[in-house]
């Protein structure tokens, strides 16, 4: 009996050109002539990796980076999304889910902004390989505050002058308040919305949406500005509403409306061998997903 044993793998999963609080509506020709090329197929902006090689894998999430508003220089003190990076053994022909996070919306005309979205790794229908948590997204934010980045730990971070966040792989669970953005989404559960979303004025940030229900961002209903795809908050939007939490395995917390904010960043989680886990890595843009095969 002969083995194949391929001389080198290495898929890389993007957003595909995505953007806002929904993934990709089609695979396209992203990754034609690739490794992974025909390999991967796309459901409601999940992309579904089909392993062509039984062995050990190193996987490589980064969760996606908060918003920022009209303040100057807000940009630079947004959330950032976390990197995380394990080992793990895979089997040829299971079917691994790919949710690869979207930057958190960002409003150039009033004060807050959205939360990134978390990028996740899952073992058929819901078993955590590995989850990276996105940025919180910043409210007037003049100054790095550790709260705004995604967590290494599996709990959602606090934000800084904002709501908790989630825990044990669940949404934020408190937005209340008039001005709250909406909370992060986690794994199992979404995030909270304001008390006052919704409705004609719509005042108030929704919360994310968890990745069992799908992982969309959540609305903001005033300047359109949303949680990116991977279980973002979506701001307050109007005036100086509070900032939306980041998404991951536990959801970032929702911002109160208070000046010089931000959402919390989303939890992460990592079940591999060989850890190197990074809380505030990606500092702008969209998440990624690197999977390298090592050997059989």
């Amino acid at each position: 009996f002969f083995f194949f044993i391929p001389t080198a793998f290495n898929a890389v999963f993007t957003n595909n050109n995505a953007s806002g609080r929904y993934g990709p509506p089609t695979q396209g020709s992203h990754y034609t002539g690739q490794d992974h090329d025909g390999q991967a197929t796309l459901s409601s902006g999940i992309q579904q990796w089909t392993v062509p090689y039984s062995g050990e894998y190193r996987i490589e999430a980064i969760g996606a980076a908060g918003g920022y508003d009209s303040t100057p220089n807000s940009s630079q003190y947004r959330g950032r999304g976390a990197k995380m990076i394990g080992t793990f053994r895979l089997n040829k022909g299971e079917v691994i889910q790919i949710l690869v996070g979207q930057e958190g919306g960002i409003n150039e005309w009033n004060k807050s902004s959205a939360g990134g979205g978390g990028t996740f790794v899952v073992r058929g229908s819901r078993t955590p390989l590995i989850i990276a948590g996105g940025g919180g997204g910043g409210q007037s934010v003049r100054a790095r505050h550790g709260g705004c980045d995604a967590s290494t730990n599996t709990t959602g971070n606090p934000g800084y002058k904002s709501w908790p966040g989630g825990s044990n792989g669940h949404g934020a669970q408190t937005a209340d308040d008039q001005w709250a953005g909406g909370g992060g989404g986690g794994f199992y559960s979404s995030g909270r919305s304001s008390v006052n979303f919704g409705g004609t004025e719509g005042k108030g940030g929704e919360g994310g949406k968890g990745f069992l229900q799908g992982g969309v961002g959540g609305r903001s209903l005033h300047n359109d500005i949303v949680g990116g795809f991977g279980g973002g908050g979506g701001t307050h939007g109007f005036r100086a509403g509070g900032a939306g939490g980041g998404g991951g395995y536990s959801g970032g917390g929702s911002g109160k409306g208070k000046g010089n904010s931000c959402g919390g960043g989303g939890g992460s989680f990592n079940v591999g061998h060989n850890q190197q886990n990074d809380c505030c890595y990606k500092t702008a843009g969209h998440g990624q997903v690197t999977i390298t095969f090592l050997i059989n």
